[in-house]
């Protein structure tokens, strides 16, 4: 794994920590862990040192994830911002002095490592005999799969817990998804980062993000796609169709079918109107949409029967009746008047 290591512009031969640190923030840190982190970045500072994360870890005998941690807590607190990306996250100092005056804070920009901190065997037999719950994970996570935990899988599963920090019910959830539907590692990687970053905390948050995820590829197989993914808008009807109105698989499959059958192509709107009809009427169930469809049909018979019946009863307008023209009117009325004189 690279480590990006950080970096210090300043070159001291004492360190400098102020009171305000430690009036302010050293009793109320939930871990001393936190405090020793800070402290020793500013040592290595003071000397223009350039250390790692997993440096630190190995200097003060901690996981490299709990440094990590001690990082965004030290964000929480105002005293250092996080940012960059994933790949070369930056982490910055805000001075003291600056911190609580009316100026924009002055800061010192310092590359960190990636989010993703390495478990090495060690460091996860350490954290299951300290952690009850991060042993029957992995525990759990074997009989889910039916066999032993490889090292990456039990590394990856110690990630999710211990540095993602995902509730083991949340995680058995993934595990057990991606164990059914033959998923790679990479994959539960990747959508426990997901994961973290839309808060999902219970068991049936994950359950039902896994729900709604599974139906766009669903969704997209009623139209005949199958070569990509839905785009954002394609999301959005997904999502108001099965969390808005609640609709049930097979109902939007319906509606799905007769899209295609009426326009000949994967018209979203056009299957958007057909759904918040059914919703409109109440309708959820297969059994619901033939009746409404019987019903239209029958109502549809009944008016060309009703028109004919309108006609038969009334003979003076059915009655093809001759259009005259002056002339011929002139004649009628000769033929007439003459008949009445003979």
């Amino acid at each position: 794994m690279t480590v990006s290591n950080i970096r210090f512009n300043i070159k001291k031969g004492y360190t400098v920590l102020d009171n305000k640190f430690i009036d302010q923030y050293l009793s109320e840190t939930p871990s001393p862990m936190y405090v020793f982190v800070y402290i020793y970045a500013l040592r290595c500072g003071s000397e223009g040192l350039s250390v790692s994360n997993s440096d630190i870890a190995e200097k003060l005998g901690m996981l490299e994830s709990d440094v990590i941690k001690a990082w965004k807590y030290w964000k929480s607190k105002g005293l250092v911002n996080l940012s960059g990306n994933k790949s070369e996250p930056v982490v910055e100092f805000i001075s003291f002095a600056e911190k609580n005056s009316m100026k924009p804070p002055q800061t010192e920009k310092v590359k960190i490592v990636a989010d993703k901190p390495s478990y090495s065997p060690k460091d996860i037999a350490a954290i299951i005999d300290n952690n009850r719950s991060a042993k029957e994970l992995l525990s759990i996570s074997e009989r889910i799969m039916s066999r032993p935990l490889t090292p990456k899988e039990s590394e990856i599963l110690i990630w999710m817990y211990d540095s993602l920090e995902l509730p083991i019910d949340v995680v058995i959830v993934l595990v057990t998804y991606c164990s059914n539907n033959g998923k790679p590692i990479r994959y539960m990687e990747k959508t426990a980062i997901d994961w973290s970053e839309r808060g999902i905390s219970t068991s049936e948050e994950a359950a039902d993000y896994l729900s709604i995820f599974t139906s766009y590829g669903k969704v997209l197989k009623f139209y005949g796609i199958t070569d990509r993914g839905p785009s954002a808008s394609e999301k959005k009807h997904i999502d108001k169709w099965i969390l808005d109105y609640k609709m049930p698989i097979e109902i939007i499959e319906l509606a799905c079918n007769r899209t295609v059958e009426n326009t000949g192509k994967a018209a979203f709107s056009y299957t958007d109107r057909i759904i918040e009809n059914w919703n409109s009427n109440n309708i959820r169930t297969v059994k619901d949409v033939e009746r409404s469809d019987n019903e239209f049909n029958a109502k549809a018979e009944a008016k060309p029967k009703q028109g004919t019946a309108q006609r038969q009863g009334n003979s003076f307008t059915n009655y093809d009746q001759k259009i005259y023209s002056d002339e011929e009117i002139e004649k009628i009325l000769a033929r007439k008047k003459a008949n009445k004189y003979e």
